[in-house]
């Protein structure tokens, strides 16, 4: 019997071919345009957010070869002798796979806030007013608990005239007290405070002189602003939007003073905020009104505010400040679990 032998061999040779797709974000730099220059002064105030958030897909593609080798053994039979064959066969496949991956770039931008500039200004001299927290004229209401650190009064209004603050309460922080045009004790409480009423008058008078100079015009919505010391006014109204923030830069001046006045009335809307920076205080920054002047719920407010008609503290409200009526037509002050302190 005659044998023939064929030798097997394994011949493999993977392939593999990638493409990768990469992303790269750039930066961007945005300056909003202020529809109100600066009349001295400009300063700039740099913040990064994040602005946008981009999804991107990537595509990876692969062929493989795949060679596969099978022995197939057959038997062959003849008259004369029987013999075995040995053969080997091969394959040849091709198995192509697609990935896909998935890339989130963000976007940064650098905003450039440029800070209003405006006159420079001598502070407003509040005399005998400026020991009040709270100084009414007719009525004030309450709606407890308030946490107030400075005095209390009200003139001419006297004692029933005031609801939901009473002496002993708790609402009025210890060293200071409540005051009533017809209070007998302490002895000459009434000449206190029509010369506090006096005072908060005047001091309305000289915020809204005009020998203050030129003031920079800020009529209307005035959020997202930053305003550098000076004079600011609105021949309308002046209000912040809900959840906005404007910002008093003192650009390192303890000493530097803000006047912001309307002819008509100043609202700053729930959670919206007067933010102090660069060293601005809180004693030098005077909110004038002709009218009202309305703080939102849950708002926040630093400096005195001093209105013809009326002064509303909305539901948790928080000032670090004064509230001051002044004038012939003045109405009421009304609080409601306020925070109130004297700057």
């Amino acid at each position: 019997m005659k044998k023939m032998k064929m030798n097997s061999g394994l011949w493999a040779a993977p392939v593999i071919l990638a493409v990768i797709a990469a992303a790269m974000a750039g930066c961007q730099s945005r300056i909003p345009t202020n529809p109100n220059p600066g009349s001295t002064a400009t300063v700039t105030r740099t913040a990064t957010q994040a602005v946008n958030t981009a999804t991107r897909t990537i595509t990876r593609t692969s062929t493989q070869v795949v060679v596969n080798t099978a022995t197939v053994t057959m038997t062959e039979t003849s008259a004369a002798d029987t013999s075995t064959v040995t053969v080997t066969s091969t394959e040849t496949t091709m198995d192509t796979a697609t990935s896909t991956a998935t890339t989130t770039s963000t976007e940064i931008s650098t905003a450039i806030a440029t800070a209003i500039g405006a006159v420079p200004q001598a502070t407003v001299d509040l005399k005998t007013s400026a020991r009040f927290a709270v100084l009414s004229f007719s009525e004030l209401t309450d709606i407890p608990a308030c946490a107030i650190t400075g005095d209390v009064g009200i003139s001419p209004g006297v004692r029933t005239n005031i609801t939901g603050l009473l002496d002993g309460d708790g609402q009025v922080a210890a060293g200071y007290a409540i005051y009533a045009d017809d209070d007998l004790v302490p002895t000459g409480v009434h000449d206190m405070l029509l010369a506090a009423y006096t005072d908060a008058g005047n001091a309305y008078l000289d915020a809204m002189s005009s020998s203050r100079g030129t003031p920079t015009s800020i009529a209307g919505n005035i959020n997202g602003l930053t305003l550098a010391p000076g004079l600011y006014e609105s021949s309308s109204s002046i209000e912040i939007s809900p959840g906005g923030i404007v910002y008093l830069d003192g650009q390192g001046d303890v000493n530097a003073v803000f006047i912001i006045r309307s002819d008509t009335s100043i609202t700053t809307e729930s959670t919206s905020e007067v933010v102090l920076e660069g060293n601005a205080q809180a004693r030098n920054v005077f909110w004038v009104a002709g009218s009202a002047i309305t703080l939102g719920t849950n708002s926040i407010m630093k400096g005195t505010m001093i209105a013809s008609s009326s002064i509303s503290l909305l539901n948790m409200a928080d000032l670090t400040g004064r509230a001051l009526i002044q004038g012939a037509s003045a109405g009421q002050i009304s609080l409601s679990q306020n925070i109130i302190t004297l700057p």
